[in-house]
């Protein structure tokens, strides 16, 4: 009997070991290293210098950067690692509810998806990306076709180009910035008391427009185009004598 309960003994002193490994190592002042195992829950942290954390994700130690102006502080349970400036691809923690950060050039919004950072909104326009608390805001005012983008209920959510040659916006199926309009005019796109405008009084062959039917000048100034059902441009007229000019809205093609 005596032997018997000293090989029970051994086996759940190995056991034991290796339950408590990972929190014997925070004890005895070891840091955790990316890809060892973790046994303190998922989405705990532990500070490991002024800007980086591990996180334990999945039975598993990974890095966490704390790119936020606060970076990571405190010891114990009372840590906190500022997560509001991140970038793409990194670990996060999972909250109940979204958790949301900004990129650190400020120039898109991130949500922490299954357990990684993952931009969601692009924010171009002059505001860009901001936080105060718990509270973010993106100025999507501006962005690129292919950039992400959202839609929110009652919010069709237009916006110009970087280059202020594209009206855009955003298509719910996909989430990304599609081309609405195109903005040869001089003036191209712009935006005013929270409207979009688009200067279509010059056209390219080919470009997206709207609405049907409308009329512009092509860049030579040697053709009448036409806005197509297709939402093209297509050619009216070749203006042989004086060229193609705009007049008041009006266009004039001789």
């Amino acid at each position: 009997m005596a032997r018997m309960w000293q090989r029970l003994a051994s086996v759940a002193f190995f056991v034991c070991l290796v339950v408590v490994l990972s929190q014997c190592n925070l004890l005895s002042g070891l840091k955790p290293t990316a890809g060892a195992p973790c046994m303190i829950g998922n989405n705990r942290f532990q500070c490991m210098d002024p800007v980086n954390a591990m996180l334990c994700q999945n039975g598993k130690w990974v890095n966490m950067p704390c790119r936020g102006p606060r970076g990571c502080t405190g010891a114990g349970a009372a840590q906190t690692c500022d997560d509001n400036l991140a970038q793409s691809g990194e670990a996060c923690v999972m909250e109940a509810s979204d958790n949301i950060a900004c990129g650190t050039d400020k120039l898109n919004e991130l949500t922490c998806v299954a357990g990684t950072w993952k931009v969601t909104r692009t924010c171009k326009g002059p505001k860009k990306c901001t936080f105060a608390g718990a509270i973010f805001s993106c100025d999507d005012s501006m962005g690129d076709v292919g950039d992400p983008c959202a839609v929110e209920a009652g919010d069709d959510n237009y916006g110009c180009s970087s280059d202020k040659k594209i009206e855009v916006v955003c298509d719910a199926a996909t989430t990304k910035f599609q081309p609405w309009n195109t903005c040869r005019g001089p003036k191209g796109c712009w935006i005013a008391s929270s409207r979009v405008y688009c200067d279509q009084n010059v056209a390219r062959l080919g470009d997206r427009c709207r609405p049907v039917d409308n009329h512009s000048c092509n860049e030579e100034a040697t053709q009448e185009l036409k806005c197509s059902p297709q939402f093209t441009w297509v050619k009216q007229h070749d203006c042989k004598h004086d060229g193609c000019k705009i007049k008041n809205s009006d266009v004039y093609c001789e």
